[in-house]
């Protein structure tokens, strides 16, 4: 049933004219997703310097 269908090919023309507008989404995407992690990682090592702090404050 899929082999007649040309459902695939359609989507494949769609997404092409559609939203991926080339280098410039994915770079601005890639630094989208670095800043993320940098975010991630930084407010882990904050709040475990925060934690060691205070423990070597009650301490």
């Amino acid at each position: 049933m899929l082999e007649n269908s040309n459902i695939i090919s359609e989507l494949v023309q769609i997404s092409e004219k559609g939203r991926y507008g080339g280098f410039p989404t994915f770079f601005l995407t890639g630094l989208f997703k670095y800043g993320l992690l940098v975010v991630g990682i930084s407010i882990i090592t904050i709040m475990s310097f925060l934690l060691i702090r205070e423990r070597i404050k009650n301490d």
